[in-house]
């Protein structure tokens, strides 16, 4: 096809989504020919990720045309690089695209190789998913579509969480593929990126107002003031007597590993009063683990905090930062919980909306998760400054934002150092790094280069993690018993054929539900356990996650002995009182449960253990083969059980997430014994609601990848 014909063609097209009464696009018409290289920029909420779903297939316009021929091949990467990821390890989440396009195990490998070696983690391809930094996970989302080789490539901010260097990596090698005859829409914020492609594309409130080549966008001064505003360097970092002033967080030899790695080790610094301090460092280096643990999140391996009050955190994951259904709630929570109320509470939420440029009264009853990218990450910002906390770190806050966004939250950020609060930021950019008064390179903190200014301590408290913060380092222990290896272990049962493996699977795992004669339920269990050892799957996994949910099960019989009606048949009564009776047929319901339940946590543990998520879809579609041939789509119960199977790590991971900024915004603090599971019951209306957000983007994750 020569270079010049059109391959995709957009006459005024129109998109609202359900239940809203604007425009996200309204009467946009283009060409793209094939081979061209073309920048899509806009401010947040102009419809840039909606153009971008809409040309990869996910979203179907409203009216006007949209022509994309019929044999070409689009790869996106969407803006939440998480709701990409589809496998549990890093090499199989890359691998899996070229897997359903038909490819040999040769090819398959060479692929996998070559694509994360391009995105710079090759040395991670044996990780899990969920341990890598959200920057590593951005360029694990560029490995998985590039390794599809796609005609089209559509970018939807894909270097916003990364580094300068690796940042600079990317933006080459879309040059390299541009080159190669691949057709390039890349979305962006970063006017350096924007001018990189040779034709750019302006959204602003869903209209098309420009569509040219670079020469002519860069001699429109009004559009590119308009999107981009004034330079961030335009206000300059005051010296708020740095050097000498009063230290209010110091940490001292700070270090923190998992089992497999070490993250950091003997970090020592402080921070100062009324000054704002930036922190920068390749993406994935430990700078979110280290704020987790200035907030008390996480503990500390060896080293100390000190401080004159614990610290409030801004997570960089937004998504997981939001939990109440309108925006006015999300950041009226964490006030809520420090005692403010009627008409103080009102004001607070209304200046921390207004301070990140969310304006009360246009965004209070915004449905959470009907904002943009952009808009959710200002909304978790508003809702950390309304706790008016005098410590406040701030995880990558600009990121996915305009210029003028950004520069918005970077005059809060100074606004807030000038009112006398200490503020510590991440960022990536150095022309934002530079508006600090300080400025901490991690390559510099990991070396011992600066040493902190106050090594008394004096004036200062030790800072412990915060209490019930164990809740989530125990969530992830019991979740461990579900969740695949990074290398499956080589055994009998690893080596099966995939459908062999799911009929083995289903078989015990009915049984073991279905059984009722204690005799047969015990043969279950025993052949759980051999089933367990045949694949090499420790038992001890299965065994904890079994006694931390035996308090929920012992509640739950204390309920069959108060509530269930006692048996009408020649059961033995051991005991009767009003309502309650136990009998031999309730302590055999009992007993039977308490069999049951470790049973099947290792039947299914081991199935995970022993199956990448590729085998347990491929088993299924062979195993529901014989309704396929009588033309009943089981291509979409083949989806939902994938989407089950990596929920398991996805959910634990949005529950950790929401636990992190409840804890932040005072839940949890004073919750013991029952009071723990009482509170933790208000977190299943957020993350059911997360639930069925997550199952569509991860279908389309899996869509995205060619999953059929």
């Amino acid at each position: 096809m020569p270079e010049n014909t059109p391959i995709i063609t957009a006459e005024n097209i129109t998109y609202s989504y359900p239940q809203s009464t604007e425009k996200a696009l309204d009467g946009v018409s283009f060409r793209i020919n094939k081979g061209d290289y073309i920048a899509l920029v806009g401010g947040n909420g102009s419809g840039k990720s909606t153009l971008a779903r809409i040309l990869a297939g996910f979203f179907t316009p409203d009216s006007g045309r949209l022509d994309c021929g019929d044999d070409l091949l689009p790869g996106i990467v969407f803006q939440q690089p998480k709701e990409q990821i589809v496998a549990g390890v890093v090499e199989r989440d890359t691998a899996f695209g070229p897997q359903n396009l038909d490819m040999t195990k040769g090819e398959i490998e060479l692929r996998t190789l070559e694509c994360l070696s391009v995105v710079g983690l090759a040395d991670r391809a044996s990780s899990r998913t969920f341990e890598l930094s959200l920057g590593q996970t951005q360029r694990l989302a560029l490995s998985g579509i590039l390794a599809l080789f796609p005609e089209v490539l559509i970018l939807d901010e894909v270097t916003a969480m990364l580094d300068p260097l690796a940042r600079t990596e990317i933006i080459q090698l879309i040059s390299q593929w541009n080159k190669k005859g691949h057709t390039i829409i890349h979305v962006t914020h970063d006017l350096d990126e924007a001018f990189q492609a040779q034709r750019v594309l302006v959204l602003d409130k869903g209209k098309l107002i420009f569509d040219g080549q670079k020469s002519d966008f860069i001699a429109s001064a009004s559009i590119i003031d308009g999107i981009f505003g004034s330079p961030i360097q335009a206000f300059e970092a005051k010296d708020n007597g740095s050097a000498n002033g009063e230290t209010s967080l110091s940490v001292s030899g700070a270090s923190f590993s998992y089992p497999e790695r070490t993250v950091f080790s003997n970090l020592s610094f402080s921070l100062k009063k009324g000054t704002v301090t930036a922190l920068t460092g390749p993406s994935g280096c430990g700078k979110s683990t280290l704020f987790e643990c200035l907030a008390g999140l996480n503990k500390l391996n060896g080293g100390k905090i000190y401080g004159k009050s614990r610290p409030v955190l801004a997570l960089q994951e937004s998504e997981a930062a939001l939990f109440e259904s309108y925006a006015a709630d999300d950041v009226a929570f964490g006030a809520m919980n420090r005692g403010i109320k009627g008409k103080a509470l009102v004001e607070r939420v209304k200046q921390s909306m207004q301070d990140v440029g969310l304006p009360y009264e246009e965004f209070s009853n915004r449905g959470t998760f009907r904002l943009s990218g952009g808009e959710k990450r200002k909304l978790s910002l508003a809702g950390i400054l309304a706790l008016d906390a005098d410590i406040l770190i701030f995880d990558e806050p600009t990121s996915a934002l305009d210029a003028f966004s950004r520069k918005t939250v970077l005059e809060t950020l100074r606004k807030l150092a000038d009112s006398g609060k200490t503020v510590l930021f991440s960022t990536h950019r150095m022309e934002e790094a530079d508006i600090a008064d300080v400025h901490l390179y991690w390559e510099d903190l990991v070396k011992n280069e600066t040493p902190p200014q106050n090594e008394n301590h004096e004036g200062l408290e030790l800072l412990l993690p915060m209490k019930n913060s164990s809740i989530l380092q125990k969530i992830q222990k019991t979740s461990a018993a579900l969740m695949a290896p990074p290398k499956i272990p080589d055994s009998i049962i690893s080596r099966m054929p995939a459908l062999c493996k799911f009929i083995l699977f289903l078989s015990l795992f009915v049984c073991s539900m279905v059984a009722r004669p204690l005799p047969f339920l015990l043969t279950m269990a025993a052949l759980s356990v051999l089933y367990a050892l045949m694949a090499k799957y420790p038992l001890n996994k299965p065994l904890y996650a079994f006694f931390k949910l035996l308090p929920f099960l012992l509640i739950f019989s204390i309920l069959q002995f108060l509530f269930y009606p006692a048996s009408i048949d020649s059961s033995r009564v051991f005991f009767s009182w009003k309502f309650i009776n136990i009998t031999s047929y309730k302590l055999g319901m009992v007993l039977r449960m308490l069999i049951r339940a470790p049973s099947i946590i290792i039947i299914l543990g081991t199935f995970i253990f022993s199956t990448d998520e590729r085998q347990i879809m491929d088993g299924l579609s062979a195993f529901l083969t014989p309704l396929a041939l009588i033309k009943i789509p089981v291509r979409y119960f083949v989806l939902t059980v994938g989407i089950m199977f990596r929920f398991v790590p996805l959910l634990i991971e949005e529950l950790s997430g929401i636990i992190k900024t409840q804890l932040v915004r005072g839940a949890f603090a004073s919750a013991k014994g029952l009071g723990k599971v009482k509170m933790l019951l208000p977190l299943f209306v957020p993350l059911i609601l997360q639930t069925f957000r997550k199952s569509q983007t991860l279908a389309d994750a899996l869509t995205a990848r060619y999953f059929s």
